[in-house]
């Protein structure tokens, strides 16, 4: 039997989630509907934007509308300008699972879910590959191969809703993934109205080899965010649904390794 899910995102991701699930034959997840509170432009077909055809999912504005939704597991994934309360609260009163692949933290309702019975993950997942994972390897990389690595830097460039708090907790986070796996590391965040949902980061790696010999890299890594999450979605809801049955109430422990700051 399927999954039904609800996702809760922008349209970068539902639309690439959706077409991910269909290019893969994905049969075990089904998406029943998504809602966008950013793009106000009235209802869509899911199916229409994703795969140019009707097929009845429907993109609604707001949670009105949603409640008589079957959906097993509520996904979200919204900017973090932007509140997960309302998203909460309803997935406790309808009885499903909670995903919550943004920053916002959503630490405070394990004792919620855990008296209701249901299963909770967040906050943060990580990417199927991410800047931060390529430089980390590269730096470890060096290391067995004899190589003193002497510092390092990255910079990057994203979409106008990585704003001044986005920049800096992300900047955080990247410290925290790799911060003893070399001597320095330097990260930052611009947002670019164009570039939407295109992220470029630039990496910069100075080591040391034989006879004090000077090796520099320069990477440039230039990608789409919402792609690198389809596959961590994927697995994210599998897991999600396994608890569900198992009777898991409050966080997730065995999904806690998806994110980057996991709810516990």
């Amino acid at each position: 039997m399927a999954t039904n899910v609800l996702v809760v995102s922008t349209s970068s991701f539902y639309v690439d989630f959706y077409r991910y699930l269909d290019d893969n034959g994905i049969s075990d997840v089904k998406v029943v509907a998504a809602v966008d509170p950013v793009e106000n432009k009235g209802e869509k077909d899911l199916g229409q934007l994703a795969l140019g055809k009707a097929d009845g999912v429907p993109v609604l504005r707001s949670l009105k509308g949603v409640s008589a939704l079957d959906a097993d597991v509520v996904l979200l994934y919204l900017p973090p300008s932007l509140g997960v309360e309302d998203y909460v609260a309803a997935a406790l009163q309808k009885g499903q699972a909670l995903i919550n692949m943004g920053m916002q933290s959503t630490q405070g309702y394990a004792g919620d879910f855990r008296k209701r019975g249901l299963p909770l993950a967040g906050d943060y997942a990580i990417e199927q590959l991410s800047p931060s994972v390529v430089l980390d390897s590269l730096i470890n990389l060096l290391k067995e191969k004899g190589l003193s690595v002497g510092s390092s830097y990255q910079i990057g460039a994203g979409g106008p809703e990585l704003d001044e708090v986005t920049r800096e907790r992300r900047r955080q986070d990247e410290l925290f993934l790799i911060k003893e796996k070399q001597a320095v590391f330097m990260g930052a965040v611009e947002p670019v109205d164009f570039m939407g949902d295109r992220r470029h980061y630039y990496s910069w790696i100075e080591a040391e080899g034989p006879l004090k010999s000077s090796v520099q890299i320069d990477l440039w890594v230039k990608y789409e965010e919402a792609p690198l999450l389809c596959a961590p979605a994927l697995e994210l809801i599998r897991g999600i649904a396994r608890a569900k049955n198992e009777g898991v109430a409050g966080p997730a422990k065995q999904l806690m390794h998806l994110f980057k700051r996991p709810v516990a």
